[in-house]
């Protein structure tokens, strides 16, 4: 197993991608990791694909693209259009892919080549909706800090906990077949929700969408996504805010705006009450 890496800039794709590439493929059991990147991405983002990558199309190999914030739209060869919203993964063939973009204020995503070392049923077009997206959101960061470390044993950890995450999704898609006809309605409303979080949804908006009565809606919620529908669309606004203030060019008062709260200190006291600190703390970057 080779754990060694180094961070490397193998995609000319715009100042908001932050590369988490290895020099050499790192191996461990279920899957050899090609590369991963962290994209933070405007509206000026845009690839060709493969054009703005440095290495070669790899025939067996998959990509991953775990969709945290935001929207992105993704064409393939043959014509086809997918829209990815947040909290949202998909597995694709690279040779597949054309181009894809930011289609939306922000596009912050994980994309991941990967070789399935051994038998990997791979559901392909497939797009899974995550209700635990907190849980695999911290998991992929400390995925990052372990692949950038010099540590090949840390390398190897990261690439383990990757597999986990793969199987994970995978077997999240395989049961889409399995889903009662509840479950796949709040899976479009979440996406929904995701593809929209600069209105202002209300509850009854949310079961009027849903055909339901409220009260049904906060008992469906608070099953899969253990939130209240209050709960779960001001923590993804906040989250998506999250992302925007991490660009440059942003204020606390354009974020706020842009997404639609009250005013600026509202937005303010949610977004402490949500990470800890002030927004204007995390635009410092301290």
């Amino acid at each position: 197993m080779n754990g060694k890496s180094v961070l490397l800039h193998v995609k000319n794709e715009t100042t908001y991608n932050i590369p988490l590439v290895i020099d050499e493929n790192v191996i461990s059991s279920g899957i050899s990791l090609i590369s991963l990147w962290h994209t933070l991405a405007d509206e000026s983002y845009k690839v060709i694909w493969p054009r703005d990558k440095k290495k070669p199309l790899i025939p067996n190999s998959w990509v991953a693209i775990y969709t945290l914030q935001g929207c992105g739209q993704l064409l393939l060869r043959d014509g086809t259009e997918i829209i990815l919203n947040g909290n949202c993964i998909i597995f694709l063939k690279p040779m597949d892919i054309q181009s894809y973009h930011c289609a939306g204020l922000l596009w912050e995503q994980y994309w991941m080549e990967f070789i399935p070392t051994n038998v990997m049923e791979i559901p392909l077009l497939q797009t899974g909706i995550i209700y635990n997206g907190e849980i695999f959101n911290q998991e992929l960061s400390e995925v990052a800090l372990l692949i950038a470390h010099k540590d090949p044993l840390k390398n190897n950890l990261a690439v383990a906990f990757l597999t986990k995450m793969i199987y994970q999704w995978i077997c999240l898609i395989s049961e889409n077949g399995k889903k009662d006809a509840l479950l796949i309605q709040i899976e479009k409303l979440l996406s929904v929700l995701h593809s929209d979080l600069q209105r202002n949804w209300s509850v009854t908006e949310m079961a009027q969408k849903m055909q339901c009565s409220e009260q049904y809606l906060r008992r469906l919620f608070l099953r899969y996504t253990g939130k209240t529908p209050k709960e779960y669309y001001l923590d993804a606004r906040l989250d998506l805010a999250h992302s925007l203030l991490r660009q440059e060019g942003q204020s606390v008062g354009k974020v706020a705006d842009m997404l639609n709260f009250f005013d600026s200190f509202h937005f303010s006291k949610a977004f402490k009450r949500r990470f800890g600190l002030p927004p204007s703390q995390l635009l410092k970057g301290e």
